[in-house]
């Protein structure tokens, strides 16, 4: 594309030595945006030793993380949005539910039936709130680019776009892109995800990088059995086991949030490329 190039937002301050946030973006509804959520969040805390994580649901259509983690909460952050409290640590801590690997949860009570409006100034003082918390902060933003999760994404050190190869995810992916692009997040900020991917879709899979503008940093194998085992005991597939593909995968992934300095070299994208990315854009 032609034209001047937009303002690039400088990451988020961290909060204090090795602290970080990841705001997990899904590209289109059904690519599994909370589920990478949550395993990742469960890894973060697993490589965290002593140090607690907390993992925030900020999908205001879906918000279900309590459900893949098996937890029954009693508070959501619903209440934290209510004048005229004081949003403090007392308070937010008071409202976390943990889990039994030592991971906090916020949990969401938004179902996309009832108005979601939240006011975006109280959404960035509880991001910025937990940063102080914790030292890993992961954010399930769902797939709506709305002002509460705008708001979060300011103080994100990581954007993490889930897709699968599926056409309509893919773009949407784009499409994402190019809005995180205007709102001033550079590619330096954003990790790509690509979510049950299949070894006969490496053809793919390369052609999804050029339409994308970089590299795939991890892909998350499509492991049904996996799968299956996690919905029939209602448990995260890393909340009970270190080992498996999939596990590997979010390990991966985990290991590179926490050092950026891990994630694929980015390359200017060749004439080619920045075609297929335009033809793409004006089809879409």
């Amino acid at each position: 594309m032609t034209g001047t190039s937009n303002p690039i937002r400088p990451p988020a301050e961290p909060s204090g030595s090795g602290r970080s946030m990841v705001c997990v973006l899904g590209a289109h509804s059904g690519v599994g945006g909370s589920t990478v959520s949550a395993n990742l969040a469960l890894c973060a805390q697993r490589r965290s030793l002593n140090r607690e994580s907390a993992l925030l649901d900020f999908n205001l259509y879906e918000g279900d993380l309590h459900l893949l983690l098996a937890l029954e909460p009693e508070h959501s952050w619903r209440e934290l949005m209510r004048e005229p409290l004081a949003l403090d640590p007392t308070l937010l801590m008071s409202v976390l539910v943990r889990h039994e690997t030592g991971l906090h949860l916020l949990a969401s009570d938004y179902d996309g039936l009832r108005d979601a409006s939240v006011p975006p100034d109280k959404i960035g003082r509880l991001c910025k709130l937990a940063q102080s918390l914790f030292p890993m902060v992961v954010v399930d933003c769902g797939t709506v680019l709305n002002s509460a999760v705008n708001m979060a994404l300011t103080s994100a050190t990581t954007i993490l776009l889930v897709m699968t190869i599926e056409v309509p995810s893919m773009r949407r992916a784009v499409r994402m892109m190019e809005a995180l692009n205007t709102l001033g997040y550079g590619r330096e900020r954003v990790i790509l995800v690509l979510n049950r991917s299949r070894r006969e879709d490496q053809g793919l899979q390369a052609e999804a990088e050029v339409l994308l503008g970089q590299p795939l940093a991890v892909s998350i194998p499509d492991v049904p059995e996996d799968a299956r085992e996690a919905l029939e005991t209602g448990r995260a597939l890393c909340a009970g086991r270190s080992e498996g593909a999939v596990v590997r995968a979010y390990e991966r992934l985990a290991a590179l949030v926490m050092d950026p300095a891990q994630a694929p070299a980015l390359q200017p994208p060749s004439w080619g490329a920045r075609w297929m990315q335009r033809l793409w854009s004006d089809a879409a």
